[in-house]
């Protein structure tokens, strides 16, 4: 198959967000070759938005640090965010992850997806959102003020990875993607899986229970899905005053806390 054939396949999917690996393996041509022809690609749109007068940045994600905390990730070391010691707000499994892509002049549309990369997988998403390009900057610091960061940039690969990844996990347990995920996917683009991250807290489902939250319904359905002592969990009292299924509780109920553990 000759270049400008190649080039016109390459267009076509990376119009699609087909990442380069992708790309190798839908047509069926080295992970080299694919990198190189969607180079070539990349440079002929820069040189259209630039003659029209547009943006010609591609994708563009952001995550949370600490997001690793808990995670097992298989031959991703140059994903970042891993240096350090998770945050407050970022040692209980919870990932966000901001995506924005180019929409006209000056212009972006955003997405946005709330992990809990230990049980239930995407709890909120929001968008497609159109805003400025200033006006991302103030949203970026409206999300990730909990962790006093403006987002750590990460490629879209470990997006995809991550949040469509723990909707494959999630499912697997019994749990749905927030109502709005499906709205917001597209800016994802293309993914076969499977992902290179193991989630649950050290590769084993671990359930905290949010404020909007029915925890007896969630542990149940994590019992059906890998029996009693196949997850940990940590529910607070104030959201479960009583549960009524046989778990014993005090101020906090946990089975990782030998002061307050679960009935056998």
């Amino acid at each position: 198959m000759d270049d400008q054939r190649l080039l016109e396949q390459v267009r076509a999917l990376r119009a699609r967000r087909y990442t380069p690996a992708e790309i190798a393996r839908s047509l069926a041509i080295s992970k080299g070759e694919a990198a190189r022809l969607v180079r070539v690609v990349a440079i002929e749109s820069g040189t259209r938005a630039a003659d029209a007068g547009e943006s010609r940045d591609e994708i563009r994600c952001w995550i949370n640090p600490g997001w690793r905390h808990g995670l097992l990730i298989e031959g991703h070391d140059d994903w970042p965010g891993g240096a350090g010691a998770p945050s407050e707000a970022g040692n209980s499994g919870v990932a966000l992850v901001v995506v924005a892509e180019p929409h006209g002049y000056d212009r972006l549309t955003l997405c946005s997806f709330l992990v809990d990369t230990w049980c239930l997988g995407v709890k909120n998403a929001m968008g497609p959102k159109r805003m400025g390009r200033r006006e991302l900057e103030a949203q970026r610091h409206r999300c990730y003020a909990p962790w006093q960061s403006p987002g750590i940039p990460i490629p879209l690969e470990l997006a995809q990875h991550l949040v469509l990844g723990a909707v494959e996990f999630a499912r697997g347990l019994g749990f749905k993607a927030h109502r709005d995920f499906e709205r917001a996917r597209f800016l994802l683009g293309s993914w076969d899986g499977p992902s290179a991250i193991t989630f649950g807290m050290d590769g084993k489902p671990h359930y905290i229970n949010g404020p909007y939250e029915d925890p007896q319904r969630v542990l149940a359905t994590l019992e059906r899905a890998v029996g009693r002592r196949g997850f940990h969990y940590t529910v607070s009292m104030g959201e479960a005053d009583d549960l009524g299924d046989g778990y014993r509780y005090s101020a906090v109920l946990t089975d990782r806390n030998d002061r307050l553990s679960d009935a056998a």
